[in-house]
């Protein structure tokens, strides 16, 4: 489910807007902050894709970003106190924050992603 805490986590989450590289079908945000699937990629698109658009990972994405995630199921899965605690409400949202600590050590607090100390 996409949510707007996820559109938000999404479009702050400046590594994961740096590695994507656009494919049809991602999904993403307009430059209005309504979401829709891309069904085509123009050369401005593929050059500078953040430019107008933010990428809104899947879920399938997400774990593609971990690599083999069985070697890590723990984390995402200590995570789910995060989840309750920020009151998370899509697994978008929980795994986004899993990944997010596995690659980049940062959590989301809510309004901005931090570095773990």
């Amino acid at each position: 489910m996409i949510t707007d805490n996820y559109i938000n986590m999404c479009e702050m989450a400046i590594e994961i807007q740096n590695s994507w590289k656009p494919e049809i079908h991602d999904w993403c945000t307009d430059p209005d902050g309504d979401y829709s699937i891309l069904y085509s990629i123009g050369d401005a698109m593929r050059k500078n894709p953040t430019r107008w658009n933010k990428w809104l990972p899947t879920l399938e994405q997400l774990f593609e970003m971990v690599g083999d995630y069985r070697k890590q199921i723990d984390r995402p899965f200590l995570s789910l106190m995060v989840m309750k605690k920020y009151k998370y409400k899509s697994m978008q949202e929980l795994v986004l924050n899993a990944v997010m600590e596995i690659k980049y050590n940062k959590l989301w607090n809510g309004k901005s992603w931090e570095v773990i100390k």
